[in-house]
């Protein structure tokens, strides 16, 4: 009998840690805050859930009587087009922390990243932006590196696929010659997080 209530208590506990350790994209998302997501309530957000889940399109209304619309979601990756403006990208990594990429798009795509732990609590974790010189190789076109330097709209991306953060220097404010001078001397630079 003892022995029953030990294994009893073991599987227990063995049982409730691992279903600590899986913490999946949805619950993450229905539980943000509304600092991270202004534009979204708790209804929406559940909505979003709901609609993918059932494979059917996540796209609502938000406060503004605009549409918002979710449109992936993996056990640890999600991307949700908030705005025809705006879009934000979330990958839960180590178990424990959450990426979050907010990217603005303007003539060109803009992104910040954030790192929170999956209680919504900011995070010491940094990725440095990389600096607009760091996506040029050597022989491009000085002048037109010149201009991408005044401004650099960069934008990251993060995998759904793996722990991958990929940012690209935008080219949108370049004349059409001058993107085609610098297609080739342009790299993309990823980082695992």
């Amino acid at each position: 009998m003892i022995r029953l209530l030990v294994s009893f208590i073991v599987f227990f506990g063995f049982c409730c840690n691992t279903s600590a350790q899986q913490i999946k994209m949805r619950d993450v998302f229905a539980n943000t805050p509304d600092s991270i997501f202004p534009l979204l309530t708790k209804n929406n957000k559940l909505d979003c859930i709901d609609f993918i889940e059932n494979n059917m399109r996540a796209r609502i209304k938000n406060k503004f009587d605009t549409y918002s619309e979710l449109t992936a979601l993996t056990a640890d990756y999600l991307r949700l087009q908030i705005s025809e403006k705006s879009s934000v990208e979330m990958k839960i990594f180590n178990d424990s922390l959450l990426c979050l990429v907010r990217t603005y798009y303007g003539p060109a795509a803009d992104s910040e990243v954030f790192f929170y732990n999956v209680s919504w609590q900011p995070v010491s974790y940094t990725v440095e932006r990389p600096k607009a010189d760091e996506f040029f190789q050597p022989g491009a076109d000085a002048e037109v590196c010149g201009m991408l330097r005044q401004l650099p709209l960069i934008k990251a991306s993060l995998s759904p696929d793996d722990t991958t953060l990929t940012w690209e220097i935008q080219t949108t404010e370049l004349t059409k010659a001058q993107r085609e001078t610098v297609k080739n001397s342009l790299s993309a630079i990823a980082v695992k997080l």
